[in-house]
């Protein structure tokens, strides 16, 4: 039987090719270019191969075959694939919030598009925008809507066609010095935005909610910090660097958590004892055993407990000397799970948190 999940891991790893991308008007990989993508690396050619195949069937992507005596496959995204994509990284944070909000006025998110020319960071060079790369952004709104904006933002002088090209072709989608001012001014703020990134960058709210985890202000800082400092690490496949920061987060996050509950966590079967089998303070717990104790007591379940356990001997590779004894190089795949790992944890936290306000307050009006 086909396992959901991971046909969706697949599909998103050929998603990463950039025949995918809203402006691409390439056509032709082989598989083995799509295979060259890093995120295809944790599956086999066959599986790829074969989810091409069922995107094949769903009408977002084409094969061909080359000319003459070439009988190599050749694959390329249509429309509908590229808009399939685009949906999804929206659905998975990939994208900023305001791209999907349904708040968010249409002309807006056309400049913001606009003033992207495509790129997640505003540094990076660009052309303009492919006008065709709108209506795939922003599919949910539809063409005639789409195509409606950018004529009202071209009338007003806020959006030109960089089309002075011999053929005129394909359209580029560039912003007057009245729309610069006007992206920056208005625009910015309304969406949301934290320029250099775009409105095409990750969705800055999948940032936790350090706030709502019941601990000092200047330490949920530092967490948002750290949290940010290893998306940076990631960005930069540092991997390694990345691994140890999540690692960090969820030691700062465990120790207070149990502390809040220090009676029963110092009865766990798991909590560290000296010589006399007295329960040591708290504050000399290893992170073995803060994650061991948090499963006896329930706060976190056992599945996510083992993967914590994981995280923790990842995270202890900063050590040079154990790398080197255990011969161990933390990967993409590594850091992936890592951060997932602090994400489940952390939204455990907050969900105990309400669970218990909302418990109080029943008894209070009782």
């Amino acid at each position: 039987m086909t396992d959901p999940s991971r046909t969706a891991d697949i599909r998103d790893s050929i998603f990463d090719h950039e025949m995918f991308d809203a402006g691409n008007i390439k056509s032709g990989y082989m598989l083995e270019a799509i295979r060259y993508v890093e995120a295809t690396w944790a599956f086999a050619a066959a599986d790829i191969a074969e989810e091409l195949d069922r995107m094949e069937s769903e009408g977002l992507v084409l094969r061909r075959t080359g000319f003459g005596g070439d009988v190599r496959q050749y694959w390329e995204s249509t429309k509908a694939g590229k808009i399939a994509r685009e949906m999804r990284w929206q659905q998975v944070g990939k994208r900023h919030a305001a791209l999907s909000a349904h708040a968010a006025s249409t002309e807006d998110l056309v400049i913001a598009l606009v003033a992207s020319g495509g790129n997640q960071d505003e540094r990076e060079p660009t052309a303009g925008l492919d006008a065709e790369a709108l209506s795939v952004y922003l599919a949910r709104l539809g063409e005639e809507v789409c195509k409606t904006s950018l004529e009202t933002l071209i009338a007003r002088g806020v959006v030109r066609r960089n089309d002075e090209d011999m053929l005129g072709w394909p359209f580029r989608l560039m912003l007057t010095a009245d729309g610069l001012r006007q992206y920056a001014q208005s625009v910015v703020p309304q969406l949301g935005l934290l320029p250099p990134a775009t409105i095409l960058a990750r969705n800055q709210s999948e940032q936790l909610p350090f706030g709502d985890l019941g601990l000092d202000a200047v330490l949920a800082d530092n967490l948002k910090y750290r949290w940010e400092e290893a998306e940076r690490c990631t960005g930069a496949r540092a991997w390694l660097a990345a691994t140890a920061l999540y690692g960090s987060i969820l030691e700062v996050v465990l120790p207070p958590w149990l502390a809040q509950d220090v009676e029963r966590a110092m009865g766990t079967r798991a909590a560290p004892r000296d010589r006399k089998n007295q329960a040591r303070p708290l504050e000399d717990w290893s992170p073995a055993a803060l994650i061991s104790v948090a499963v006896e007591l329930g706060h976190i379940d056992e599945g996510l407990g083992r993967y914590a356990h994981a995280l923790r001997e990842s995270r202890n590779l900063i050590h040079p000397d154990r790398q080197i004894r255990e011969r161990s190089i933390p990967d993409q795949g590594t850091t992936a799970i890592s951060k997932q790992v602090v994400q489940a944890v952390l939204a455990t936290r907050v969900r105990k948190i309400r669970e218990t306000d909302l418990s109080d307050r029943r008894v209070s009006e009782a």
